[in-house]
């Protein structure tokens, strides 16, 4: 038996909230649970691979040791083209 879209949607904003917390508590281990050793990191003009990337920018000064509130969570959706998988906001 599958999981309902509500129960994965849940599921989903759990583990959005373990994370940015992890930017409160610094306790990157915690990522270990969360982001895949090879995840592809975009930002900031670079396309990385690897969780040592979010590591560093959770021990960062000036980005982590902070609360973030989460107002509202919304679905993103991955396209793959030629160019390769890129996310797009629904």
């Amino acid at each position: 038996m599958s999981d309902s879209p509500d129960a994965i949607s849940e599921r989903n904003a759990d583990v959005v909230r373990r994370y940015l917390r992890v930017f409160e508590t610094q306790d990157v281990d915690e990522l270990t649970e969360l982001v895949a050793e090879d995840v592809l990191v975009h930002g900031a003009g670079q396309h990385v691979r690897g969780r040592r990337y979010p590591e560093e920018s959770v021990l960062t000064p000036g980005l982590s040791n902070c609360r973030v509130r989460v107002d509202d969570l919304f679905a993103a959706v991955i396209a793959t083209d030629a160019a390769g998988p890129g996310a797009a906001v629904t």
